[in-house]
This record gives C-alpha cells, structure tokens and sequence, in this order.
C-alpha cells in the first residue's frame, strides 16, 4: 500500500470535525476494554492484553494513578562491544570498562583522536540499545512516553554533542525529572553540558555572546512565537548577555562559570517581560534562576509547554474552543501547581475531553509506538534491558528500524525536535510516507515470518478462539484502535480462518482437533493480514 492509498483509507478518520465542548471535567464514562486501551496506547508504547485487563480492574482515576506514580529508576547502559579500531586500523580496548560493566563514570580521555572517536560511538550505540531495551521492559507507567516528550522537548543531537558521557547524563536528567518541576528542569538543561554544546552555550562570551540558546529557549522551549509570544530581539541579545561564560571542565565534563567570560552588567527585558531588570552578579546560577522564573511568570509560558503535552498525548490540532476548555484552565493549574506537571497530567488523562471518542484513534503512530508497541502487544518475548549479551542485538534491531522510519533517539533532525509532533498542518501524517510505509509492513511481517509470536496463545486471547467470528472480533479489538467493518470481519473470517467454505465448522474443528498447523498458518495470514490495514497505524 502506499502513501496515497494510505490516506485514502484513512479519509473520514482522521479528519472528523473537532468543536468539542468537553473539558476537564472528570471522565464518568463506561470502562472497557477500548477505553483502557486508549488510555494505555496513549501513555505506553503498546497495549497488551494483560495490561488492559491488570487496569480494567480498578477505576480510571485509580488507573491513571498509578501509571503516574509507578516510574521506577533503571540501571545504566553496559559495555556490550569487544576490540575497537582507531584509523590505521589498529585494534584497542575501552580502558577499564570490561564486558557487561558500564562506562556511564569512565571518563578517561584518550589522546589519539581516532580511538577516541570509536569509543565514544561504540559507548554511544550501547546507550541507544538500552534505551530501546527499556521500552520494550517498560513497567505499567507513563515514564517511557513521557521521557521521550523531554528529549524532543529538550532536543539534543549526537552528531553536535558527540560525547556519550554528555549524551547519558543529558538522558538521566530527563529522566529523573518526568514528571517533576517543569521550571527547574529548564534551569538545569540551560546549563547541561549536552545543551551546551549542542546550542554554542560553551562558546558565548561577554565579548563575543551567541544568541543560539537565547533564543531557542524563548522560541522553543517556554514561551513559542505564538500570537501571544511577543518577545523582542532585544530580549534575546538580553538573554545571550545573562548566559555568558559557562564552559566545560576537561576532566569531569560539568558545566562552570567561568566569571571572566561572563557579563556581570544588568540585562533589562521588555514589556513582555513585565519591564524585568536582572542586576548581573558573579553568581551565573542566580542570575540564571531570576531569568528563568521571569519567564515562567508571563501568562503564555505554561499554555505553551500545555500545548506541547496536550499534542503529545491528545491531539495535534488545537482549536479555539479547546484552548479556551483545555489549555487554559490546564496552564492555570500548571501554575497554580509551582509548575509541577504531575498534576496537570492527572487532569488530562482523567478528563472527558481524552476520553472522547474524537480524540480516540485520530493519530499515527509514531515510529517507537508502532515498534516497540507492537512487539508487546505481539506478546514477543524479549530480553531484559540489562542483558547486553542476547538483549542488545534484538534492540539494536529496533532503534535501526526506528531511524529507517525517521525517528533516530539522540539525533532529532534538529533543535525543533521531530516534525510529526509540532509541523503544521500535517503533524502525524508525515511519519508516512513512500519509504516508511513499506517498511513498516516489511518489519511485521518478519516478526510472523521469523516465528516470533507464539500464535496459538495469542489466538487463546479470544474468549472463545473456536468461534471464528468471536475470534476475528477480539483479535481486531486488540489490535485496532478503529473497529472493522461488518463486511471487514466477514472478509478476514472467510479468506483466513474458514477458506471461503461459508461453514464455521472448518475453524471450529481445526481448533478443537489442535491442528496446529492449520492454526499457525491461519492466524498468520489473519495477523499479517491486520497488521497492514492502515487502522493499524492508528493510535
């Protein structure tokens, strides 16, 4: 299928008419299993069966709890790569790392630019496996899909950043901030050494200031140039003024002022920013905090980082009747709340406004929510994040494929971070076109060729798989956000579970009479078949 048949299928679909008047008002709805399965596609990558069931046990508000308050620490990357290769070819180790133990606190600098070079890629290809691993490990918690809201937030490229210590701590501090203060998390990305480095931060100076961070803050991370944004140039040559000096210690690879390249003079901002003056000092940090603050105290600071969260996790387009329903009294209580955006998650995905059907199955998913997503759904069995010997290759795999779809972790294309989640008008729809498309198809149909899915027990997930309408029914609804047709269900059962005989009885005998593999070679068809409808890619 391509590009353009893709969206014709879609059509109707992904556009219906918004105007919802729904807001955040608790949801009272029914909950079953489709409404679980929104809540959990939208705040895990995938829904498996056995996590609908563990949450359709408790309440929505219950259930929503807990996915917010079940984020568990994980253990570091580990050495997964043997002998290196400097540029003569010539065969070397990672000083004192050995195999299975990490390198996350080795910061031993090598002189030969070429060795160094293939240690920083080999530590820099383990970190992105065990990310990966962790996401297909990934706990019942929005922690997975929250962290990756941050690295898009805070983008950071690889290829700028080249340094995988930099690029490990970068990913700790988001991840040990997602879903804590969203105001002091900025005071500690402005002075990462990842960002840094990635936005020219360790080269401004009171003689020379780079605006590049000034500015991208402003623009991308707090305030965005809105209608309401009305932050001057001069804010910015402001801002790169306040930002002078930081650099980068050799040796531990932190940040520190270095006082003699900062601007110790007043820096004073626009009326956007109340008039605010902040006296220069020889103190970075503070001046730093009071600038920050200032702009976290304008009225368009917390609807912009609401809108953020609520394309993330609702919907991409924003009309005036949800901003004034949703953002607004969201960025009232983000404020009310110090900023802590626990809360205002809370309210979101407890709201009628997430639960409602417009807001159901109206996205793509993206390239790690249609991997990784379905390989838990899948039920495949995968190794643990910490096993670098059988684990690392199975997430190497993936994350190759992720970067083939367009999502590469640690290298958005740039600072913006990727264009599906902010490019208007299309947002979603660019993770589809004529080269990802195909390649989605070609990755779940080698999970069935390769004998990954244990089949019979996925078709066991049925509450009746020997009825072959029961079966097509439950396997659709835990596979699809968007329901078959009548004629969709009639065609699947005719061509792949009954040979267009018109008698049920062909399944319903080869079930009971465990001919496996009659079994095996049906519920392949039948899941290949469902896993390239284009309702698949809907989330």
């Amino acid at each position: 299928m391509n590009r353009r048949t893709f969206f014709k299928r879609m059509q109707g679909r992904t556009t219906l008419s918004r105007n919802l008047a729904s807001g955040l008002e608790e949801y009272t709805g029914s909950w079953e299993y489709n409404d679980v399965a929104h809540l959990l596609k939208r705040t895990m990558f995938g829904a498996r069966k056995s996590d609908v069931g563990y949450f359709l046990g408790m309440s929505c508000s219950d259930a929503v709890d807990q996915l917010l308050n079940s984020i568990q620490p994980v253990s570091p990357p580990l050495r997964d790569y043997g002998l290196l290769q400097d540029n003569d070819g010539t065969l070397f180790d990672d000083p004192g790392v050995s195999a299975g133990q990490t390198w996350i606190d080795n910061l031993n600098r090598l002189d030969d630019p070429g060795m160094a070079g293939a240690v920083k890629s080999a530590r820099i290809d383990s970190l992105r496996k065990w990310w990966v691993g962790i996401m297909l490990n990934q706990k019942r918690s929005i922690g997975e899909k929250m962290l990756l809201f941050w690295h898009h937030h805070f983008s950071v490229q690889r290829e700028e950043v080249d340094n995988a210590t930099h690029l490990y701590r970068h990913h700790q501090l988001l991840r040990n901030n997602i879903l804590g203060n969203v105001r002091e998390l900025t005071k500690q990305v402005t002075v990462d050494p990842a960002m840094l480095i990635h936005l020219n931060g360790y080269l401004n100076a009171k003689s020379a200031p780079d605006e590049n961070y000034a500015r991208e803050l402003q623009e991308l991370f707090t305030v965005g140039k809105g209608d309401d944004s009305r932050y001057t140039e001069s804010d910015v040559q402001q801002a790169a003024r306040l930002l002078t000096g930081w650099r980068i210690h050799d040796d531990t690879l932190t940040a520190y002022l270095d006082i003699s390249k900062h601007d110790t003079s007043s820096k004073s901002f626009s009326a956007f920013y109340a008039n605010t003056t902040i006296a220069g000092s020889e103190d970075g940090t503070s001046e730093i905090d009071r600038f920050i603050n200032m702009i976290f105290d304008t009225s368009e600071c917390p609807k912009f980082i609401c809108r953020k969260l609520y394309r993330w996790f609702v919907y991409y387009q924003i009309d005036d009747t949800t901003e004034a329903t949703v953002i607004t009294p969201m960025a009232e209580l983000l404020r009310n709340s110090n900023y802590e955006v626990k809360p205002v998650l809370s309210a979101l995905l407890k709201s009628s406004h997430f639960f409602d059907l417009r807001n159901r199955a109206c996205y793509i998913k993206s390239p790690y929510d249609f991997l990784v997503g379905t390989m838990r759904e899948l039920d495949i069995a995968v190794p643990a994040y910490t096993d670098y010997v059988n684990g690392y290759p199975v997430f190497k795999s993936v994350y190759d494929k992720a970067v083939e779809m367009q999502q590469d972790l640690f290298q958005p294309p740039d600072v913006s971070g990727w264009p599906s989640y902010y490019q208007d008008p299309m947002y979603y729809e660019t993770w589809v076109n004529s080269n990802s498309l195909p390649r989605r198809a070609a990755f779940t149909d080698s999970l069935l060729a390769q004998d990954m899915v244990d089949l019979k027990a996925f078709a066991q997930y049925s509450s009746d798989p020997a009825n072959p309408d029961k079966l097509v029914e439950d396997l659709s609804t835990i596979l699809l956000r968007y329901p078959l047709s009548d004629n969709g269900r009639l065609y699947v059962k005719n061509n792949f579970l009954i040979n267009n005989t018109g008698n049920d009885s062909y399944w319903t005998d080869a079930w009971n009479n465990n001919d496996l593999a009659m079994i095996h070679s049906s519920i392949a068809d039948l899941l290949k078949f469902m896993l390239n409808l284009p309702e698949f890619h809907l989330c």
